[in-house]
This record gives structure tokens, sequence and C-alpha cells, in this order.
């Protein structure tokens, strides 16, 4: 008995040259296949580069935009506070120029008192 593996095939392959010719242009049509896929790959991975590093780029720029948007809300409270202690300090300066004020926070502060004049303290209110 003959073991299926070790028979010949029954069916004879033609050589033509129309065989040869399909055997070439399918050849010609695998390399030129090969070479569109190196082509694209070639152009793919530093677009994919680019792409990759343009994103990084953009999103540490807007993390710094948010960082100085922060910042920037943070000065202008600071400018507000610092706007009303000029105001309030204009004021004071102006209330200081005046002699009846001056005397005023003398007697309120250091007890002193005008000629002829008596200070009663009288006991603060604390319930």
């Amino acid at each position: 008995m003959v073991s299926a593996n070790k028979r010949k095939p029954k069916v004879t392959e033609v050589h033509s040259d129309y065989n040869k010719e399909q055997q070439l242009q399918d050849k010609v049509k695998e390399r030129r296949r090969r070479g569109l896929i190196r082509r694209l790959i070639a152009f793919a991975v530093p677009a994919l580069v680019l792409t990759i590093l343009f994103i990084s780029v953009f999103t540490s720029q807007a993390a710094t935009i948010k960082e100085k948007q922060i910042q920037q809300k943070q000065a202008e409270e600071e400018l507000v506070k610092l706007e009303q202690q000029e105001k309030y300090l204009k004021e004071e300066i102006k209330k200081l120029n005046n002699l009846d004020y001056i005397g005023e926070l003398a007697r309120r502060d250091y007890s002193m008192s005008k000629p002829g004049e008596t200070i009663f303290k009288l006991p603060s209110s604390s319930n």
C-alpha cells in the first residue's frame, strides 16, 4: 500500500507564456504593494511623532495658561484690597491734617485733656 503523502499529484502544470506573464505581473504587483506599504509607514511614523509632539505642547500650554489665569485673578483681588487700603489711608491723611481730629485722638487714645476739662471713664458694658 502506498501512503497518501507519497502520491504524486495527477494535475500537471501548464508552462505557457500566459502563465509566466501572470506570475511576473503578480510579482510586480507584490513589489509595488510592499513599496507602497513602506512609503506609507515612512510618512505615517513622522506624522504620528509630530502629532504626539503637538498634543503635548498644546496641553502644556493650556496648563500654563490656566496657571497664569489663576495668578492673574489672585493679583486682581490683591489689587482691589490695596486700592481699598490706599483709599482708607488717604482719608486718614486728610483727617490727620485736621487739628480737631488730632485732639479727639489724643483725648481718646492717650487720656489727654484740654485745660479745664475733666475726663470721666465709664465702665465698658461687656455683658
